[in-house]
């Protein structure tokens, strides 16, 4: 019986660890409450409606003023043979000494990307690319 528990526990174990690495995640990694943002016009997404704290909102990096390190904004790129085809810029700013490693993901998706923006650096990476379409939402979450 012993045996059959153990063994269901490393299966599960198995299982949980594939998924974790497909998406891209450890499982004692932390991460901070999403931050969204929005390009051309379009009203960046609304934070949920107050309810309980899951103590994920004081997961930022902050300098010593207290102010967030990161300033993270998105901007959509014309290509110059096609100018109707749009590459969506991610720009993020680390005001702080410390490397910082976050995930920027489309509004309400599962398409991401991973970014680490050196202390007190710039860095720009493609979200994507799309044709007619210069708006996108994008949220983003800061990695512990």
């Amino acid at each position: 019986m012993i045996r059959v528990i153990v063994l269901v526990f490393i299966w599960l174990m198995a299982v949980a660890s594939s998924v974790l690495a497909q998406s891209g995640t450890s499982l004692f990694e932390k991460s901070s409450r999403p931050v969204f943002g929005a390009t051309g016009g379009v009203p960046a997404p609304t934070e949920a409606p107050i309810g309980a704290s899951r103590g994920d909102e004081i997961l930022r990096h902050r300098d010593f003023a207290g102010k967030p390190c990161l300033a993270v904004s998105g901007l959509a790129r014309g290509h110059t043979i096609n100018p109707n085809l749009y590459d969506h810029t991610i720009v993020a700013i680390n005001s702080c000494p410390q490397r910082i490693a976050m995930q920027v993901c489309y509004y309400n998706t599962q398409d991401c990307i991973r970014m680490e923006i050196p202390g007190s650096e710039r860095k720009e990476a493609i979200l994507g690319t799309l044709p007619s379409l210069r708006s996108f939402r994008f949220e983003f979450r800061e990695r512990f």
